[in-house]
Parts: structure tokens; C-alpha cells; sequence
């Protein structure tokens, strides 16, 4: 089987663990084999937050130009995080940005994106990008984020697991009082992606 190396990137408090989380369980109950490496940095304070995956290899490290894939939960951090990709990796960003709080609070502005992303989009022909904040809230909660794009990654197929195995694996790791909020979740990343292709 070809290996299979990607990023998901984000800032502490949008479960990307948890994403992690979901994935390799789900991989282990297909038997198929996968390596995640998480850095947390200053995640309880809004800072980086990298998730590292391999499938089908042996080291989780996705060196410079090696990503298959970069799922990034903060527009910003797509674009930190752009030296490690190439041409064919496939981008699922989430459009919403999280602001630090220094721009909260007046001290610091928040970049103007669109022309970055603009000139990229020249470079990269896979870049997909979606709503995830307003539809983990169309879903019942912002914080089912982190659902909102497992959905959409597997829409376009990034893991060599079944959707049914993800919302299996889901289930399994949540009280059952989530349970239908982050199916829902789940579903409309899924059927976002699904109306682009």
C-alpha cells in the first residue's frame, strides 16, 4: 500500500485531538496501519496545535514537501504550514479564523488572507474551502468543529477508512448526549464537500 503522510493543524481548543483520536481508532478497527505524533504547544492558551499522521509508514514526521494532505481548522495556519506540502497535496481549510487575543483586544490586527490564498491557488489545484465553524453551529455547537471536517475529509476520501468506521469510532469516544449533534456534524462536512466535487 502507498503511504500516506498529512498535517492537521489549528490552535488549542478545536479538538484536533480528538480528530486524531477518531481517525486511528477507526484505522486499527479496519486493521490498517497509522502513526499520529500530536504537538500541543500552548494549546489551553489558543496556541499552535499540529497533528502528524502516517499511514502505511513508518515515522509520523512529514518533512518539507512531503504532505499528502493539510487539514487546517484556522485559515493562518494553512499558511504556516505550506512548506511542508507540494504540489498535489490536497488542503481542506476551514474559513472561519480564530482570533488571537491580541487582536481581541486592539493591540494586533488579524491578516487579510484572500491574497495569499488567491496567489496559491495558482500553485495547488486541490484546495478546498469550507464553512467549519457555521456549520459545526448549523450542527448545534462551534465546537464540533473538529467533526465538521473529519466529515469533510472523508468525503474526499484522505483515509483509506470507511465513513461508517469514523462515525462507529465516533460514538465509541462520546457520551451519548453528543451523539447526534456530531453525526450531524459529521454529515454536513461530508455533504459540503460532496456539493463541490
Amino acid at each position: 500500500m502507498k503511504k500516506i503522510k498529512g498535517l492537521v493543524v489549528g490552535v488549542g481548543g478545536q479538538g484536533i485531538i480528538l480528530f486524531t483520536r477518531v481517525l486511528g481508532e477507526a484505522c486499527v478497527k479496519e486493521n490498517i496501519p497509522i502513526i499520529v505524533s500530536e504537538i500541543h504547544g500552548m494549546a489551553q492558551r489558543g496556541g499552535v496545535v499540529e497533528s502528524s499522521i502516517c499511514i502505511y509508514g513508518k515515522s509520523p514526521y512529514v518533512s518539507e514537501g512531503e504532505a499528502d494532505f493539510l487539514i487546517a481548522f484556522e485559515p493562518a495556519e494553512a499558511l504556516r504550514f505550506i512548506k511542508r506540502t507540494q504540489k498535489n497535496t490536497v488542503f481542506i481549510i476551514s474559513k472561519n479564523p480564530v482570533l488571537p487575543l491580541s487582536v481581541k483586544e486592539g493591540s494586533a490586527t488579524y491578516p487579510d488572507l484572500s491574497p495569499f490564498f488567491e496567489k496559491i491557488k495558482d500553485y495547488f489545484s486541490k484546495i478546498f474551502f469550507i464553512p467549519g465553524e457555521d456549520l459545526a453551529k448549523e450542527a448545534g455547537s462551534g465546537k464540533a468543529l473538529n467533526i465538521v471536517m473529519l466529515g469533510a475529509s472523508s468525503a474526499l476520501g484522505l483515509f483509506p477508512v470507511s465513513p461508517k468506521s469514523l462515525k462507529e469510532t465516533l460514538l465509541t469516544l462520546l457520551p451519548e448526549k453528543l451523539h447526534e449533534m456530531n453525526l450531524k456534524a459529521f454529515d454536513l462536512g461530508f455533504n459540503y464537500i460532496k456539493s463541490l466535487m
